[in-house]
């Protein structure tokens, strides 16, 4: 147990303790893992006044070998400071660094690189749930979508562009949310997470999130993984 205790100490000091403040973003990052430790994991790649770079990831699997690889993503993610611009390329150079490291264990993934000296977003992700955009009180879906990263050598990866208008709030997150089920064995699903990011119009980041994370633990009737949730304001 003190091993454990330790262990997670060490995982959340991996984690970023907060956005900086910043004219054009408010972010807000929640993060609970379903044990001591977890494969959830989310980083800033760049954060300032101008840009903002969002990771999310999700290893497979759980507890302490999950937090195990999670630590080494964060180290993959690190050494791709230099593409931040490019999430493409940002997944393709941690896909290349994971590969042969994870014990046959995976890694979904998501990153988001916003510019608000162009006013534009640019998106990729390695098999990771889709990012969703709310604008004017509607929630699309943003996907572009490669291979699991840490499996194929061959993955490759694109990106999609998009963009910004002035309250635009964008929602990573993993699949710990919409696969989480009740007692009836229903999923909380897509449509219920569109649905309460839509209530949250009216809301800062930090409070969405967490409506968006109590919403999820109201519905289900255990927690069977973890939940992590990325929130992007942006403010012109």
């Amino acid at each position: 147990q003190k091993e454990l205790e330790v262990s997670r100490r060490m995982q959340l000091s991996i984690l970023p303790a907060g956005f900086p403040d910043s004219a054009n973003f408010r972010v807000a990052a929640r993060y609970v893992p379903m044990t001591s430790v977890a494969g959830d994991f989310y980083d800033f790649i760049v954060a300032d006044d101008r840009q903002a770079g969002l990771l999310i990831a999700d290893v497979s699997g759980h507890g302490v070998p999950a937090a195990l690889i999670a630590s080494m993503v964060k180290l993959a993610a690190t050494s791709q400071r230099a593409n931040a611009g490019d999430p493409a390329r940002l997944l393709a150079g941690m896909n290349a660094a994971l590969r042969g490291n994870t014990q046959d264990q995976f890694v979904t993934a998501a990153y988001v690189y916003l510019d608000a000296t162009s006013g534009t977003l640019r998106y990729s992700a390695a098999g990771h749930p889709a990012m969703l955009l709310l604008r004017h009180g509607e929630v699309m879906e943003i996907v572009e979508n490669g291979l699991m990263l840490a499996a194929f050598e061959f993955a490759t990866y694109a990106n999609t562009s998009r963009a910004l208008e002035a309250g635009d709030r964008l929602l990573l997150y993993t699949d710990g949310l919409i696969e989480a089920a009740n007692a009836q064995g229903d999923s909380f699903g897509q449509e219920a997470l569109a649905a309460v990011l839509r209530e949250t119009g009216g809301l800062a980041a930090s409070a969405a999130a967490d409506q968006i994370i109590s919403a999820v633990q109201r519905w289900a009737a255990s927690q069977d993984d973890d939940l992590t949730v990325l929130i992007c304001d942006y403010i012109p």
